[in-house]
């Protein structure tokens, strides 16, 4: 693409190639956010199956020469059958700071598990810090960080400074999509809005979600239900709930620890943990140029 990708543009500390700043009208009035969420909805919502991104990110968001933003790189995705929600992994993929708690947990990406990290993204280019250990010396998520501001009554306080010194910005439209940002990601994902509602509130048709000004408790498992853990749920015809034990418990206690962890890595590939199965990613290829040649 023209303009690389939008990590360039938004993350600019000893940037040697000069990216231009992306300012207000860039980063929203032309739709570098409402084309990376209807390039989701559309994956998750309007392509014939449900397809599961599983690593939105800034730099895989890639900028064309009238910077609109095009959602790239499906290496991770995967196709969801028919009859199924979910997918599940025998490890992690994706990148800390997107991924969803219940995701760390369970190994299960489901659509909420993208409109996670979609809402992340949303933080990361209203504010111009990175998800992880930018945004404040208290708070290693930047999510943490911008739930504080809310709770605190200064939301404003989180929009990118450069946008604040260029004083084009719109403060109604950046404290909607950052209430947008922080429902997507909300740690309960019963509690996130489905991507036809996120487009809705971007387009200004439907106004922001109501968000509490304290970050909500991750719950675990999810009230009324017990998440399958087993490795093998995906190819057993559904997003089946079993009777959870106490590795549950652990799980979630090793989550937390990496959500405080100073060594937290910043990215974990599924070529490290995952172990892919050779028949799938054949025929998955076919699908995924499908899909990255009617979304880019």
């Amino acid at each position: 693409m023209p303009n690389g990708s939008l990590d360039q543009h938004l993350f600019r500390k000893n940037d040697s190639q000069h990216h231009q700043i992306l300012q207000w009208e860039t980063r929203y009035t032309y739709n570098v956010i409402m084309d990376v969420a209807a390039g989701l909805h559309y994956v998750h919502h309007e392509y014939e199956r449900v397809v599961l991104h599983r690593d939105i990110k800034a730099s895989n968001i890639m900028l064309d020469a009238a910077f609109h933003g095009r959602l790239g790189d499906f290496g991770l995705a995967r196709v969801i059958a028919f009859e199924k929600t979910s997918f599940t992994d025998i490890g992690v993929s994706g990148t800390w700071g997107f991924i969803a708690p219940e995701y760390a947990v369970s190994h299960k990406a489901t659509r909420n598990t993208d409109v996670y990290a979609f809402g992340v993204l949303i933080l990361e280019i209203v504010t111009g810090k990175t998800s992880l250990g930018a945004a404040d010396s208290t708070f290693l998520l930047l999510l943490d960080w911008v739930w504080w501001l809310h709770g605190e009554a200064r939301l404003l306080e989180a929009v990118d400074d450069d946008l604040i010194s260029d004083g084009e910005f719109d403060a109604d439209d950046a404290i909607r999509l950052l209430l947008l940002g922080l429902a997507c990601s909300d740690p309960n994902p019963s509690h996130r809005p489905s991507m036809v509602k996120v487009v809705q509130v971007i387009a200004n048709t439907m106004p922001p979600p109501d968000v509490p000004l304290t970050k909500p408790s991750f719950m675990w498992p999810p009230e009324g239900h017990q998440l399958a853990l087993s490795q093998d749920s995906d190819d057993n015809g559904g997003d089946d709930f079993v009777q959870t034990d106490h590795r549950d418990s652990d799980v979630r206690n090793q989550w937390e620890e990496v959500q405080n962890s100073d060594g937290l890595a910043t990215s974990i590939r599924s070529s490290e943990i995952t172990k892919r199965k050779t028949t799938r990613n054949v025929a998955e290829t076919h699908v995924t140029r499908d899909i990255e040649s009617g979304v880019l």
